[in-house]
Formats: structure tokens, sequence, C-alpha cells
């Protein structure tokens, strides 16, 4: 099973503005998003992140989505809740997923990375600084070493990052 991080980012390393929000996104971004958890059949999401954006980006059709969350909500339907990076592998893999897609929050991208359970990263980065907000990893216990697969230029000013986190 891969497991691919994706996410949008700003020049300076931010993922989201101090409140969460992320706007800034560009739609080129939000379609090859949608485009790559369809290609992976599965889709891991903070719960945060998730209900930001329920109704607009989330839930993804025809993909499984499962919401990273402690304390899952009945209401939401349409989609599987673990509680840990480990239990969503696990029910991704229950569910014949052959790979995971990742998507936000800085939260549930950390709880990923400090699992060891991240094989790539692709960071769409955004042609905007935004001088202060959220990281992508922070507050986790690692050290990780990445190696660059690609960089390539994507609509809307838009460059991709392609890294393999090296184990």
């Amino acid at each position: 099973m891969k497991i691919t991080l994706h996410l949008g980012i700003s020049v300076d390393g931010f993922i989201a503005k101090p409140n969460g929000d992320s706007d800034w996104v560009a739609p080129a971004d939000e379609v090859l998003f949608k485009n790559r958890a369809k290609e992976a059949g599965c889709l891991v999401v903070g719960k945060r992140t998730f209900e930001q954006y329920q109704g607009t980006i989330y839930t993804v059709d025809g993909v499984i989505n499962i919401i990273l969350t402690s304390k899952p909500d009945p209401k939401i339907t349409n989609v599987l809740s673990a509680t840990s990076p480990i239990a969503a592998v696990e029910l991704a893999k229950e569910k014949g997923c052959a790979d995971v897609l990742i998507a936000g929050g800085t939260r549930t991208s950390t709880a990923f990375l400090e699992a060891n359970l991240i094989d790539e990263i692709l960071f769409s980065v955004h042609p905007l600084i935004l001088g202060q907000g959220m990281k992508p990893f922070e507050g986790g216990i690692f050290e990780k070493s990445v190696k660059l697969l690609d960089s390539r230029n994507l609509e809307d000013g838009l460059v991709e990052l392609h890294y393999e986190v090296l184990k």
C-alpha cells in the first residue's frame, strides 16, 4: 500500500492561514486533489479539515472517505472514522484499498509522519506568501529525510514538488 500526502502550500511553507482557512488554494489544485483521491480510492482527512470543507470538497464521490478523529460523529454519513493513523490504514486495507491519499491538516499530517506511514509527499506550491499560519508538520517527534522525485509546473502558477520519504 502506498500512502501519499497531498497538500497545497504557500511559498513560505504554510498550508493554511492562522484560523485554518485555505481559501487561497487555486482551483487547479482542488481538481488535482480530487483526481488523486479517485486514483487512490481512499482518502484520509482530519476531522477539523473535513468539517471546514464538508459539502464543498468533502466527501469525495467514488472514494472511501475516512475521517481521523478521536470522537466519531454519527451524524456524518458516507464516511468512516478512525482514531489513529494506524487504524485508518488498517481500515483502508480492510476495504480493499491499494493506495491512500492523506489531506490536511497539520495534526493529521504530523500524526502520519510521526507514525512513519507516509511514503510520498506532494506539495502544490502556490505563488503566495502568507507570512503566518499553519505548517504542514508541527509538534511531532521525528526527523525525516526526503528525496525529490519530480517537480513540474501546473496551472494557475503552481509548482508541484514530489518527494519520497526515506525510511
